[in-house]
Protein backbone atom coordinates (compact mmCIF):
# COMPACT_ATOMS: atom_id res chain seq x y z
CA UNK A 1 0.00 0.00 0.00
CA UNK A 2 2.50 2.45 1.18
CA UNK A 3 5.38 0.85 -1.26
CA UNK A 4 4.72 3.60 -4.13
CA UNK A 5 6.37 6.30 -2.12
CA UNK A 6 10.21 6.77 -3.05
CA UNK A 7 10.61 10.73 -1.62
CA UNK A 8 13.33 10.99 0.77
CA UNK A 9 15.12 7.59 -0.30
CA UNK A 10 18.66 7.69 -1.25
CA UNK A 11 19.30 4.99 -4.43
CA UNK A 12 23.34 4.26 -4.31
CA UNK A 13 24.48 4.64 -7.24
CA UNK A 14 27.33 5.55 -9.57
CA UNK A 15 26.28 8.47 -12.00
CA UNK A 16 27.36 11.95 -12.91
CA UNK A 17 23.91 12.99 -11.01
CA UNK A 18 25.31 11.31 -8.33
CA UNK A 19 28.61 13.31 -8.00
CA UNK A 20 27.49 16.38 -8.58
CA UNK A 21 27.62 19.26 -6.25
CA UNK A 22 24.58 19.12 -3.77
CA UNK A 23 24.36 22.78 -4.21
CA UNK A 24 24.09 22.58 -7.96
CA UNK A 25 22.21 20.28 -7.81
CA UNK A 26 19.37 21.73 -4.97
CA UNK A 27 20.23 25.13 -7.85
CA UNK A 28 18.84 23.12 -10.76
CA UNK A 29 16.01 21.51 -8.75
CA UNK A 30 14.89 25.36 -8.06
CA UNK A 31 15.37 26.65 -11.41
CA UNK A 32 13.28 23.37 -12.76
CA UNK A 33 10.09 23.85 -10.49
CA UNK A 34 10.27 27.93 -11.39
CA UNK A 35 10.16 27.15 -14.79
CA UNK A 36 7.68 24.52 -14.01
CA UNK A 37 5.10 27.54 -12.72
CA UNK A 38 5.70 29.97 -15.19
CA UNK A 39 5.70 27.80 -18.65
CA UNK A 40 1.84 27.81 -19.62
CA UNK A 41 2.70 26.48 -23.10
CA UNK A 42 2.44 22.84 -23.92
CA UNK A 43 5.19 22.45 -26.17
CA UNK A 44 7.62 24.06 -23.94
CA UNK A 45 5.81 21.96 -20.90
CA UNK A 46 7.03 19.13 -23.11
CA UNK A 47 10.49 19.97 -23.42
CA UNK A 48 11.01 20.43 -19.95
CA UNK A 49 9.66 16.78 -19.52
CA UNK A 50 12.10 15.50 -21.56
CA UNK A 51 15.34 17.57 -19.78
CA UNK A 52 13.31 15.79 -16.28
CA UNK A 53 13.39 12.26 -17.93
CA UNK A 54 16.90 13.22 -19.58
CA UNK A 55 18.30 13.73 -15.90
CA UNK A 56 16.35 10.86 -14.39
CA UNK A 57 18.29 8.45 -17.12
CA UNK A 58 21.62 10.12 -16.30
CA UNK A 59 21.23 8.78 -13.00
CA UNK A 60 21.27 5.30 -13.66
CA UNK A 61 18.26 4.31 -11.28
CA UNK A 62 15.99 2.31 -12.11
CA UNK A 63 13.29 3.31 -13.79
CA UNK A 64 10.51 1.71 -11.78
CA UNK A 65 11.79 3.99 -8.61
CA UNK A 66 10.42 6.88 -10.54
CA UNK A 67 7.19 5.05 -12.09
CA UNK A 68 6.45 4.22 -8.41
CA UNK A 69 6.84 7.77 -7.62
CA UNK A 70 4.39 8.72 -10.06
CA UNK A 71 1.91 5.83 -9.09
CA UNK A 72 1.40 7.05 -6.34
CA UNK A 73 0.04 10.19 -7.53
CA UNK A 74 -2.57 8.45 -8.95
CA UNK A 75 -5.22 9.80 -6.43
CA UNK A 76 -4.49 13.15 -6.47
CA UNK A 77 -4.41 12.85 -10.32
CA UNK A 78 -7.09 11.10 -10.39
CA UNK A 79 -8.86 14.02 -7.84
CA UNK A 80 -7.34 16.82 -10.31
CA UNK A 81 -9.39 15.60 -13.47
CA UNK A 82 -12.83 15.09 -11.54
CA UNK A 83 -12.52 18.58 -10.42
CA UNK A 84 -11.85 19.93 -13.68
CA UNK A 85 -14.57 18.08 -15.38
CA UNK A 86 -17.05 18.87 -13.08
CA UNK A 87 -16.32 23.01 -13.43
CA UNK A 88 -15.51 22.39 -17.50
CA UNK A 89 -11.75 23.51 -17.21
CA UNK A 90 -9.77 23.38 -20.11
CA UNK A 91 -8.72 20.38 -21.40
CA UNK A 92 -5.24 21.95 -22.14
CA UNK A 93 -5.13 23.30 -18.62
CA UNK A 94 -6.39 19.88 -16.55
CA UNK A 95 -3.17 18.44 -18.79
CA UNK A 96 -0.67 20.68 -17.91
CA UNK A 97 -1.97 20.99 -14.07
CA UNK A 98 -1.28 17.51 -14.25
CA UNK A 99 2.11 17.37 -16.15
CA UNK A 100 3.20 20.21 -13.86
CA UNK A 101 2.92 17.64 -10.92
CA UNK A 102 4.06 14.50 -12.15
CA UNK A 103 7.79 16.78 -13.38
CA UNK A 104 7.89 18.19 -10.26
CA UNK A 105 7.99 14.68 -8.40
CA UNK A 106 10.13 13.06 -10.85
CA UNK A 107 12.68 16.25 -10.40
CA UNK A 108 12.29 16.32 -6.31
CA UNK A 109 11.91 12.68 -6.51
CA UNK A 110 15.37 13.02 -8.44
CA UNK A 111 16.94 15.20 -6.06
CA UNK A 112 16.65 12.85 -3.00
CA UNK A 113 17.39 9.22 -4.83
CA UNK A 114 20.98 11.07 -5.75
CA UNK A 115 21.91 12.79 -2.58
CA UNK A 116 21.72 11.49 1.50
CA UNK A 117 19.99 13.94 3.64
CA UNK A 118 23.37 15.16 4.79
CA UNK A 119 24.39 16.12 1.77
CA UNK A 120 21.10 18.00 1.30
CA UNK A 121 21.46 20.19 4.57
CA UNK A 122 25.10 20.94 3.32
CA UNK A 123 23.96 22.26 0.23
CA UNK A 124 20.39 24.25 2.11
CA UNK A 125 23.41 25.58 4.31
CA UNK A 126 25.25 26.87 1.21
CA UNK A 127 22.88 27.98 -0.74
CA UNK A 128 20.95 30.23 2.18
CA UNK A 129 24.28 31.67 3.58
CA UNK A 130 23.79 35.03 2.51
CA UNK A 131 20.28 35.17 4.76
CA UNK A 132 22.92 35.08 8.12
CA UNK A 133 23.85 38.32 7.27
CA UNK A 134 20.44 39.52 8.77
CA UNK A 135 20.39 37.15 11.48
CA UNK A 136 17.79 33.97 10.05
CA UNK A 137 19.30 30.45 11.69
CA UNK A 138 20.30 29.22 8.44
CA UNK A 139 21.40 25.79 9.94
CA UNK A 140 18.65 25.41 11.97
CA UNK A 141 16.07 25.89 8.82
CA UNK A 142 18.40 23.41 7.02
CA UNK A 143 18.77 20.91 9.66
CA UNK A 144 14.68 20.90 9.87
CA UNK A 145 14.52 20.15 6.56
CA UNK A 146 17.14 17.33 6.52
CA UNK A 147 15.47 15.69 9.36
CA UNK A 148 11.95 16.13 7.73
CA UNK A 149 13.00 14.60 4.41
CA UNK A 150 15.27 11.84 6.69
CA UNK A 151 11.89 11.09 8.80
CA UNK A 152 9.69 10.19 5.36
CA UNK A 153 11.00 6.66 4.72
CA UNK A 154 11.00 6.02 8.43
CA UNK A 155 7.06 6.83 9.01
CA UNK A 156 6.52 4.85 5.33
CA UNK A 157 8.20 1.83 6.82
CA UNK A 158 6.40 2.02 9.83
CA UNK A 159 3.07 2.34 8.35
CA UNK A 160 4.18 -0.50 5.73
CA UNK A 161 4.94 -2.97 9.26
CA UNK A 162 1.77 -2.01 10.58
CA UNK A 163 -0.32 -2.39 7.70
CA UNK A 164 1.06 -6.31 7.95
CA UNK A 165 0.81 -6.42 11.46
CA UNK A 166 -2.84 -5.42 11.66
CA UNK A 167 -3.49 -7.34 8.08
CA UNK A 168 -2.55 -10.26 9.99
CA UNK A 169 -5.23 -9.48 12.88
CA UNK A 170 -7.55 -9.76 10.19
CA UNK A 171 -8.11 -5.99 9.09
CA UNK A 172 -8.44 -5.95 5.37
CA UNK A 173 -7.46 -2.75 3.47
CA UNK A 174 -8.54 -3.75 0.41
CA UNK A 175 -11.68 -5.25 -0.47
CA UNK A 176 -13.67 -3.77 2.60
CA UNK A 177 -16.48 -0.79 2.43
CA UNK A 178 -16.07 3.17 2.63
CA UNK A 179 -16.49 3.05 6.44
CA UNK A 180 -14.22 -0.22 6.51
CA UNK A 181 -11.32 1.62 4.89
CA UNK A 182 -11.62 4.87 7.18
CA UNK A 183 -11.78 2.33 10.32
CA UNK A 184 -8.77 0.23 8.96
CA UNK A 185 -7.01 3.62 7.81
CA UNK A 186 -7.32 4.94 11.43
CA UNK A 187 -6.11 2.27 13.20
CA UNK A 188 -2.58 2.40 11.02
CA UNK A 189 -2.26 6.19 11.64
CA UNK A 190 -2.44 6.39 15.58
CA UNK A 191 0.01 3.34 16.05
CA UNK A 192 2.29 4.69 13.20
CA UNK A 193 2.82 8.35 14.84
CA UNK A 194 3.31 7.35 18.17
CA UNK A 195 5.77 5.16 16.88
CA UNK A 196 7.13 7.80 14.63
CA UNK A 197 7.14 10.34 17.47
CA UNK A 198 9.34 7.62 19.87
CA UNK A 199 11.71 7.70 17.40
CA UNK A 200 12.37 11.51 17.11
CA UNK A 201 12.76 11.12 20.59
CA UNK A 202 15.72 8.65 20.62
CA UNK A 203 16.92 10.67 17.86
CA UNK A 204 17.22 13.43 19.71
CA UNK A 205 18.30 12.13 22.99
CA UNK A 206 21.08 10.64 20.45
CA UNK A 207 22.36 14.05 19.11
CA UNK A 208 21.74 15.37 22.65
CA UNK A 209 24.50 12.68 23.95
CA UNK A 210 26.72 13.41 21.61
CA UNK A 211 26.66 16.89 22.36
CA UNK A 212 25.77 18.13 18.84
CA UNK A 213 24.63 22.25 18.72
CA UNK A 214 23.23 23.57 15.69
CA UNK A 215 25.18 26.56 16.28
CA UNK A 216 28.82 24.78 16.81
CA UNK A 217 30.78 25.52 14.02
CA UNK A 218 31.33 22.38 11.57
CA UNK A 219 33.43 20.53 9.45
CA UNK A 220 32.90 17.57 6.87
CA UNK A 221 34.11 14.28 6.52
CA UNK A 222 34.26 14.69 2.82
CA UNK A 223 34.94 17.84 1.41
CA UNK A 224 32.33 18.18 -2.01
CA UNK A 225 34.19 20.29 -4.96
CA UNK A 226 32.41 21.96 -7.67
CA UNK A 227 33.01 19.85 -10.91
CA UNK A 228 32.42 21.33 -14.78
CA UNK A 229 29.82 19.40 -15.11
CA UNK A 230 27.84 21.25 -12.16
CA UNK A 231 28.65 24.71 -14.14
CA UNK A 232 27.49 23.02 -17.12
CA UNK A 233 24.40 22.11 -16.06
CA UNK A 234 23.66 24.99 -13.61
CA UNK A 235 24.45 26.38 -16.61
CA UNK A 236 21.89 24.81 -18.90
CA UNK A 237 18.65 25.16 -16.38
CA UNK A 238 19.06 28.93 -15.37
CA UNK A 239 19.42 30.04 -19.22
CA UNK A 240 16.46 27.59 -19.83
CA UNK A 241 15.10 29.58 -16.61
CA UNK A 242 16.00 33.49 -17.95
CA UNK A 243 14.42 32.32 -21.68
CA UNK A 244 11.27 31.27 -20.54
CA UNK A 245 10.95 34.01 -18.12
CA UNK A 246 12.09 36.42 -21.18
CA UNK A 247 9.35 34.62 -23.00
CA UNK A 248 5.82 35.48 -20.74
CA UNK A 249 6.87 38.77 -19.85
Amino acid sequence: MLNNFVLGRYYKQKSKIHLMHPLSKIICTLSFIIMIFICNDIKLMILLGLIAILMAEMSKVPRRIYFKSIFSLKYILLFILIINLIFQIDKITTIMTMLRLILIVIYTTLLTLTTPPTEITYGLELLLAPLKIIRIPVNKMALSISLALRFIPTIIDQGNKILKSQASRGIDYYNSNLKGKFIAIKAMIIPMFIITLKKADNLADAMTVRLYSVNAKRTNFRINKWHFFDSYMVLIHLTILVLVIYRYL
